[in-house]
């Protein structure tokens, strides 16, 4: 954990010092189940997260923090990222190269590389691959996501199909369908209520209600 600190800590110093602009942004949310990659984390949880993105040199810089704090049952967890993304083909093709630092507080730590590429057609395709440094263990992920203007609110449409190895020898595939309606309550704040379908080899047909307030600065 102090090792993975260090590392965010110094991608934030560089970001800050080669950033001709910088967006903050902050989020809490509660939700009825927390599902990480197919299995159920928590019963009940209130989430938060802050980030910071910035661009500078053709690059674009991307920092965050996420936590899980459970409610009911299971136990909490803690996510720190880092990464550079870069467009091409006139923002068509975009690649983000990244690191995670994903941990448990009843269970193990874990350090893992992320690489995604995402296309700008409809429905954003996008393809992640995530690889845990200590175990060489792999996920892959596909995902679908499309944006509705629905004059009062907007309503967005998402759905995900992956595979992570939870050991040398076993693994879990997962599904997610979802849809998340939001709404601003200012220039810089919007509320959202969404819902999600999660299918897994671990967990059949199970579905997740959240709402949460976000804000940018």
């Amino acid at each position: 954990m102090k090792n993975t600190k260090i590392i965010i800590t110094a991608l934030l110093g560089l970001f800050i010092n080669v950033a001709s602009a910088e967006n903050y942004s902050a989020e809490i949310r509660y939700t009825s189940d927390y599902f990480y990659r197919g299995a159920l984390k928590t019963s009940q949880a209130v989430q938060s997260s802050v980030g910071l993105s910035a661009s500078g040199g053709g690059l674009g810089f991307s920092a965050g923090a996420f936590t899980n704090q459970a409610v009911d049952s299971g136990s909490d967890t803690y996510i720190l990222s880092a990464g550079i993304s870069k467009s091409f083909v006139d923002e068509l093709l975009s690649a983000y190269a990244g690191v995670n630092h994903v941990e448990d507080v009843a269970g193990a730590a874990a350090l893992e590389a992320q690489v995604s590429i995402g296309l700008n057609w409809p429905l954003s395709p996008s393809l992640s691959v995530y690889r845990d440094l200590d175990d060489s263990l792999y996920t892959y992920e596909l995902a679908l996501s499309h944006e509705l203007d629905l004059e009062v609110l907007s309503l967005g449409l998402n759905g995900s199909i992956g595979n992570t190895e939870t050991s040398s020898s076993a693994d879990n595939s997962y599904y997610t369908v979802g849809a998340v309606a939001s709404r601003s309550l200012s220039d810089n704040s919007t509320v959202s209520l969404g819902v999600t379908h999660v299918d897994s080899d671990t967990i059949s047909n199970e579905y997740v209600f959240d709402f949460g307030v976000a804000i940018k600065f």
